[in-house]
């Protein structure tokens, strides 16, 4: 058979080609990943990570002087605390949707309800909310200091590592994600001042909560994350796969993380709510419990869809189940004046998280636990 010149010169191009392209993939090696992560610059890179994680502690610390009833919350003061106090406020972090709640409904229910006495034995017919068992509750017994605390950690501080994912992605990057986490280089799985320099704390915190320190759990994969998500942005262009994997990964073990400590929060409200008589405090604690399990759920609604595996609709359902829903008025006090039949909502909740994420029931069972103190790590 003879074949004319253009053809055999077409072939060879193609062959050429396919060959290039194969060897182009041959030089590209595998990503080396580091056992740790190292940043000489962590400090210098995170002024502003770990402002925002001062700002916050000290807005916690002044909305808890009014779990004393002598304290009458100042609404100036809680401004500042949010909105005022920088250079990067919280509110200038915060989703605009959370944003709004705090700044237009939730400051004015704190200052509202500070300076009364409160029992949610009342129910419906409270006019207003107060101090009960040294919790600040509103009218309904839902305690709106938790949803706004634990609802920034979404709102606020999650988002403001989405902000940085939009990079550009340097390595001092990674180290700002890493400290609005909550962790340190060091990543020390603990908060104990005898265990460590570095504590973690926020996000951080409650998911070494959750992990069993063995090496597989949430902790150590967004750890691990973190470090291939250093690796990929360093050695280049030509490993932004892996550089989009590890986001991807770390996103979603945060978002696994919060909603674990949803489920623990749930069994500890549980057992305090079902206790035979139980004391104010007590009542109390419960009704703490299940408004942190409110903030952790509500502030993903501030999210946009692609940076969360939770709906809209399915946050709904979960507040739903708390007897807190977005944008009306709570009936938490149905788990004290009913708890026979309010109790079972809890329940249902965790089986909802539980087939969102896809945890095993052995993982269920784990997120009873504070690995932290059961270790005594």
């Amino acid at each position: 058979m003879k074949y004319s010149f253009n053809t055999l010169a077409i072939a060879a191009s193609v062959m050429s080609l396919t060959l290039g392209s194969c060897k182009k993939e041959e030089d590209k090696k595998q990503l080396t990943i580091p056992s740790s992560y190292t940043s000489a610059d962590f400090d210098a890179n995170t002024v502003t990570e770990f402002g925002v994680r001062n700002r916050l502690a000290a807005f916690s610390t002044y909305m808890k002087k009014g779990e004393s009833v002598v304290n009458k919350l100042n609404a100036d003061s809680l401004n500042h605390y949010y909105a005022v106090n920088g250079p990067v406020t919280l509110s200038s972090i915060t989703a605009a949707y959370y944003d709004n709640l705090v700044k237009n409904s939730w400051l004015q229910v704190l200052v509202s309800c500070s300076g009364n006495n409160y029992d949610p034995a009342k129910g419906d017919t409270a006019t207003n909310g107060g101090v009960y068992g040294a919790r600040l509750l509103d009218k309904r017994a839902k305690e709106t200091l938790q949803e706004i605390e634990k609802g920034l950690y979404a709102s606020a501080l999650y988002n403001h590592l989405l902000t940085l994912a939009q990079g550009p992605i340097t390595a001092a990057t990674v180290d700002k994600m890493i400290a609005i986490y909550g962790a340190h280089p060091n990543f020390p799985n603990t908060n104990t001042a005898s265990k460590t320099t570095t504590p973690d704390v926020v996000i951080a915190l409650y998911t070494a909560r959750r992990d069993k320190n063995d090496g597989n759990g949430l902790y150590s994969q967004i750890k691990n994350n973190f470090i291939k998500l250093k690796a990929a942005v360093e050695a280049g262009a030509d490993y932004n796969q892996e550089r989009d994997e590890a986001l991807a990964g770390i996103k979603l073990g945060i978002e696994k993380a919060i909603m674990a400590t949803v489920v623990n929060y749930g069994y500890t409200a549980i057992t305090k709510l079902s206790t035979t008589s139980p004391p104010a405090a007590t009542i109390s604690g419960g009704l703490h419990d299940l408004s942190e399990c409110v903030g952790f759920i509500h502030g993903f609604k501030a999210i946009p869809q692609a940076n969360r595996k939770i709906t809209d609709t399915e946050i709904d359902e979960l507040l739903a189940f708390l007897n807190s829903p977005a944008g009306a008025d709570a009936t938490m006090y149905k788990f004290v004046t009913d708890g026979v039949t309010e109790l079972a909502k809890i329940t249902q909740l965790q089986n909802k998280i539980k087939s969102i994420y896809g945890f095993s029931s052995a993982e269920m069972e784990d997120f009873k636990q504070n690995w932290i103190s059961v270790q005594g790590r």
